[in-house]
């Protein structure tokens, strides 16, 4: 009996010590110098590969590392100079500023910070947007706001630091754009100014404003067959706006294209109260060859 319990106990023994054979034989099997040696020269020529492409990428990558460090103290600086200058125009410090109010109460100091902005009441706007700012240093709304009232009193240099400034905390939108071109065209850079308003229009395709003011931009600047298509696209875009059926029965007239002219006419006379406006784009139709020339 005893020699079969010594027997099962062997059995049990072999087939443990076979498990554990099978199950770390990748590490057994280094325990052999020719396998040692083999595993030794891979690991050393991997790590001389691996060394060689860090030193290489640290040499492709250094110029851009530097650069990448220069922009980000670059923008920590403006943005504290920034924050620095509209808190001192609030008068308080802005540093560390939160909203401590409830989301109700900042939507209600924007609006009332935007209808100032719109009835041209500019100083009461002006600190309306500061004190946004200074309860919440992140609202965008209040920069945006406060670069457009600088835009509208023709403060252009501190409105396109704010735009640009919006550019870099908020991401590029439509309405910077258009900001951009407005400052530009007003210093006299019509390339720039063009450039802008197509990169407005390109993020807001769908906006018939965006496409009224590239067509207004051309036909200012003696290009109404550019205009054209974007007068056409606005109307498309807002068929009840007076304005920019108007613009586009302007731009048919420039274009001399007189059936263009004539049909959208008849449907600006159904939503216009300006009859002088209208009795004077009538006289301009009516100077215009039959047909189109």
């Amino acid at each position: 009996m005893l020699l079969w319990a010594s027997l099962v106990l062997a059995l049990l023994a072999a087939g443990v010590i076979a498990l554990v054979l099978v199950k770390h034989w990748g590490e057994i099997r280094l325990l052999n110098p020719e396998t040692i040696r083999a595993e030794q020269e891979r690991k050393a020529r991997d790590r001389m590969v691996r060394d060689r492409f860090q030193r290489r990428l640290r040499v492709l990558t250094a110029p851009l590392g530097q650069a990448g460090r220069r922009a980000v103290a670059a923008f920590k600086q403006r943005y504290r100079r920034m924050e620095s200058r509209l808190a001192k125009a609030a008068g308080a410090s802005m540093a560390g500023s939160n909203d401590d109010g409830d989301a109700r109460d900042m939507k209600s100091k924007l609006q009332e910070a935007r209808a100032l902005l719109r009835d041209g009441k500019w100083a009461e706007a002006e600190r309306a947007f500061l004190e946004i700012l200074k309860r919440d240093k992140r609202s965008i709304e209040g920069y945006r706001g406060l670069a457009l009232l600088y835009l509208q009193t023709k403060q252009y240099k501190q409105a396109k630091e704010l735009f640009h400034f919006l550019i870099r905390i908020h991401g590029d939108d439509d309405s910077t754009y258009a900001g951009l071109g407005d400052i530009e065209e007003a210093e006299g850079d019509l390339g720039q100014a063009e450039h802008m308003r197509k990169k407005a229009l390109e993020k807001n395709p769908r906006l018939a404003k965006r496409h009224a003011e590239l067509a207004q931009f051309y036909v200012k600047y003696g290009s109404p067959e550019y205009a054209w298509v974007h007068a056409k696209k606005a109307c498309e875009l807002d068929p009840k706006s007076p304005r920019f059926l108007e613009l586009s029965v302007e731009t048919a007239i420039l274009v001399r294209d007189r059936a263009e002219a004539e049909r959208r006419y008849d449907r600006l006379r159904l939503v216009s109260h300006d009859r002088s406006k209208l009795q004077s784009l009538q006289e301009k139709i009516d100077a215009l060859p039959l047909g189109r020339a």
